[in-house]
């Protein structure tokens, strides 16, 4: 093992991509958004007119998947679906809408869970999703689970969108993300909810650098006991944004 497996879930727009990534390049480990899974066969399926509902088909789609990540030029990452690039398009608001059906299906989840499984196997990584602690990586070294207000969760996901160019209230955004959070948190198989053993964060009041220097402590002392691991240095004072809607 070369590393630390470090597993970070929580709720939609709660910080993890941010803060996974900003925690992975601390370390020099490798950065993993499972959900790109789910969108990329979300996506695939859209393209394919495969219902949401259709679980066999869905689960062949996801056992074929041709996914590839690669560290793009400004830092963060560029997906490609059988070679075409769709790092934009996996957050359209049609995949928005039906990737947590489509993620919620047994059948699915258990096509990529290999898959998510093997790569992080070797170490040295941050894997975020909604139940990297609980079911994929229950063995996990660190486990988080990030959180904040539905409002404050809300108010970055219309941000995200409008400037993305999407055509979007914060009335709208804020329905959709109470929407996706029953559906995760309700479904049958692997449910959104903290592992046991979960270190678990509010990010609400807290800036990014607050939250990362967190995390990095957090690693630090899990680092002491297991010697291949590496931290960071990064302290900010918590600010509490702005929670008026915009």
């Amino acid at each position: 093992m070369t590393g630390l497996i470090i597993a970070l879930d929580g709720t939609a727009a709660s910080g993890k991509s941010t803060i996974g990534l900003l925690v992975a390049r601390r370390l020099g480990y490798m950065y993993f958004d499972t959900g790109l899974l789910y969108r990329a066969v979300t996506l695939l399926a859209i393209r394919q007119r495969v219902s949401p509902g259709d679980a066999p088909r869905l689960a062949a789609l996801a056992a074929d998947l041709a996914f590839e990540v690669r560290s793009a030029e400004d830092g963060g990452t560029t997906v490609l679906l059988d070679g075409e690039d769709v790092t934009v398009a996996l957050r359209s608001p049609a995949v928005n809408r039906h990737v947590s059906a489509v993620s919620a299906l047994p059948q699915v989840r258990a096509a990529l869970l290999e898959q998510q499984r093997r790569l992080a196997a070797p170490g040295g990584i941050v894997m975020i999703g909604r139940d990297i602690g609980t079911v994929v990586l229950p063995d996990a070294h660190l486990k988080l689970f990030l959180t904040a207000s539905a409002e404050v969760r809300a108010q970055r996901r219309y941000r995200e969108q409008r400037a993305r160019g999407e055509a979007i209230t914060y009335t709208a955004a804020l329905a959709a993300l109470q929407r996706r959070d029953r559906l995760d948190s309700s479904r049958s198989t692997a449910p959104l909810k903290p592992a046991a053993d979960a270190m678990m964060l509010d990010t609400t009041c807290l800036s990014i650098p607050a939250v990362v220097e967190q995390v990095l402590a957090a690693v630090r002392r899990v680092a002491a006991a297991h010697p291949a691991a590496d931290s960071g240095d990064a302290q900010e004072r918590p600010m509490c944004p702005d929670h008026s809607p915009p």
